[in-house]
């Protein structure tokens, strides 16, 4: 089924607790031992399964309240505990409480598959006429009918009991992908001396240890800051193949496994390969429109690529004259220094200006404003003592809670990402989630601030879409639109009038208009490279699985695709394969990225307009788009929005412009 295979990356990045009440967690879920987290899981699954066997076996007639109504109680109900179990499983401290709730969340994977293939269930569905149900319901209704047809649900008995099969295996395949990768947090201890240019609060926060070296870890707030501003280049180097090798051992033959099983679940369900079948019901919908839109893409950014490679080398040559090459490595610290130089924009001191907590609170008043609600510190229970809890509020009426784990430690999901903690169901429950990241607790770069703002904009969209009758709807779009309204919100970083009211530095002066109009300035240099980076991870995403798995060689093909798609070739003895974990949960949609993108330049172009801090613009968007997502097809959402159709022209127009 689709939703159980393609949109497993929407459903991981959003994991739940079920309540049928418009209250906050009531009790401290997030501190069951492992034994009363396997009870809990055997009981939910089991209430679950009777929940289904009584809808299948109704005899009266089959009406959308008595079949999709109810389905979706369940379905609810069922995903917010399942999903719940996941999030443990990637945030908890404790290792025992981790693996019960892996446990657990593999087995609520097989059932979601079994469901799939529940003939009984599908059949019921069917029988629901549509006549007469208003647009949302409808949507509703072919949205699962397509996603029991697209699973396989009119292959015969035997085949759909392979399938089910299939799925069981890349569930476990995929979620020991994802773990290796977790576990994988690499270090390197450095002479004190190499870490020459650092800002000094980084220095202040990696003081040296017994033996006078200063250890270096894959944790972001670790490396970012040594990608940009290390003087020593082989420090750079060496730092970004750790960061390539995670997981190397582990995982070359997991994802094997995984690349192996995707292929025979294409063909068991009659696809010449599993990008064809990860590509149903996504606004692309095949695999040539993927071809034709990177390609596109590649064409817009041909010459600035070779214009801002140009610049780079440029630079690296007035360092080093006898040098020919640019790497990886050097792009942001190379870029960094034509920022000062050319721009006079010095980023050191734009750090200044972004403390942890004043862009939190700069973030959450952001939105306060933006959307007329209230957002309220909360006394919630969460899963460790960093973990901040917050109510929003709007009329007076709590409509949702949300958790920010922010700052990296031991098995902790590295990453950054959106996950859920509760779905909302008008009337019946409030949404909550989870933004689980990895930020320093002091200085941020500005890259960074745009990060947490993205990801607090998928926290936004999970909220503003819980308020409707249909529990399960945040996850009824397509997959392929998931990150545009989060990358749109970027921008807001970007500007005067946000900054202003929460940039300070340490003595509390305001980020000066003039840094900030620096910052706008300099703000596309690099970005063709940046997208060419980022059709080189697209491209090994889709041509892993637009193809049979059979005699690959996993480090040959990461050498050619990089020596095709990346503007600095490959790196000898690097396999970023085993670290990419969008592998496993975009599968070979990593194209959704810059469709995303693309999605989001259109429905900026209202807001730039308009004003971006016109409120009735901003109500809109929550009313048309985020509150609506998974009630109407996104192309419809978006012209809803705009007024017009959609099309990836201007984003292509930009990027071929470099601005």
């Amino acid at each position: 089924m689709k939703l159980f295979r393609s949109s497993y990356s929407a459903l991981f990045c959003s994991a739940f607790v079920f309540l049928f009440a418009p209250v906050a967690v009531a009790e401290n879920t997030f501190q069951r031992s492992p034994e009363v987290i396997s009870e809990n899981c055997t009981s939910y699954m089991a209430t679950f399964n009777q929940q289904l066997s009584t809808l299948v076996s109704d005899p009266s007639a089959a009406t959308y309240d008595s079949v999709f109504q109810s389905f979706d109680d369940y379905m609810t109900e069922f995903v917010d505990e399942f999903l719940h179990d996941y999030l443990m499983q990637n945030v908890h401290t404790d290792q025992a409480i981790r693996k019960a709730s892996t446990d657990c969340a593999l087995k609520g994977m097989a059932l979601l598959n079994e469901l799939a293939m529940n003939r009984d269930l599908y059949d019921r569905m069917s029988a629901v006429k549509t006549q007469g149900l208003s647009a949302d319901k409808i949507f509703t209704v072919n949205y699962w009918k397509q996603q029991f047809e697209s699973s396989g649900i009119g292959k015969p008995k035997q085949v759909r009991e392979q399938i089910k099969e299939v799925n069981d295996d890349i569930s476990e395949i995929g979620n020991t992908f994802n773990q290796n990768i977790t576990k994988a947090v690499e270090s390197i201890s450095v002479n004190p001396n190499r870490l020459a240019g650092l800002p000094q609060d980084y220095l202040d926060s990696h003081p040296v240890d017994e033996n006078g070296l200063v250890v270096i870890t894959t944790a972001y707030s670790d490396i970012t800051p040594i990608e940009k501003y290390a003087h020593d280049a082989s420090l750079r180097k060496e730092v970004a193949i750790m960061k390539r090798n995670r997981a190397v051992a582990e995982n070359q033959p997991v994802l094997m496994q995984l690349l192996e099983k995707r292929y025979q679940l294409a063909k068991l369900l009659g696809h010449k390969n599993f990008a064809e079948t990860n590509l149903l019901g996504t606004m692309v919908s095949q695999p040539s429109k993927v071809v034709q839109f990177t390609d596109k893409l590649s064409a817009a950014i041909k010459a600035p690529v070779l214009t801002e490679k140009a610049m780079l080398l440029a630079q690296k040559q007035k360092l080093t004259p006898s040098t020919k090459q640019v790497f990886s490595w050097d792009e942001a610290y190379l870029s960094n220094i034509i920022r000062e130089q050319y721009y006079k924009l010095d980023t050191k001191l734009v750090r200044e200006y972004f403390d942890y907590d004043k862009v939190r609170d700069g973030i959450i008043a952001l939105s306060e404003d933006l959307f007329d609600i209230t957002i309220k510190r909360s006394n919630m229970a969460s899963w460790h003592t960093s973990v901040e809890a917050y109510e929003v509020y709007e009329n007076k009426k709590l409509i949702g809670n949300f958790y920010l784990d922010s700052h990296p430690r031991e098995g902790k999901y590295t990453h950054a990402a959106q996950f859920g903690v509760r779905l909302g169901k008008k009337d019946k429950t409030t949404p909550a989630a989870a933004l689980v990241m990895n930020f320093p607790k002091g200085l941020m770069e500005h890259a960074q601030v745009e990060t947490f703002l993205h990801e607090y904009g998928h926290l936004l969209h999970f909220i503003f879409a819980g308020q409707n009758d249909i529990g399960y709807s945040r996850f009824q779009g397509e997959s392929d639109f998931n990150e545009a309204p989060s990358m749109m919100l970027q921008e807001w970083v970007w500007n005067y009038q946000t900054l202003k009211r929460f940039a300070t530095n340490s003595k509390g002066q305001v980020i000066p208009k003039a840094l900030v109009e620096k910052m706008n300035e300099a703000r596309y240099l690099g970005q063709a490279l940046g997208v060419a980076t980022q059709l080189t991870y697209t491209a090994m995403s889709f041509d892993l699985y637009n193809r049979d798995p059979k005699d690959l060689d996993l480090n040959t093909f990461e050498q050619d695709i990089f020596n095709r798609y990346s503007p600095y070739g490959y790196v000898d003895g690097t396999y970023l394969h085993t670290s990419f974990g969008h592998l496993n949960s975009y599968g070979a949609k990593y194209y959704t990225y810059q469709w995303s993108n693309s999605i989001a330049e259109e429905l900026l172009s209202r807001f730039k307009k308009e004003g971006l801090r016109n409120k009735k613009t901003a109500n809109d968007y929550r009313q048309l788009i985020l509150a609506k997502t998974g009630t109407k097809p996104a192309a419809e959402l978006v012209k809803d929005f705009l007024g017009r159709d959609f099309t990836v022209e201007a984003y292509a127009q930009k990027l071929s412009k470099g601005e």
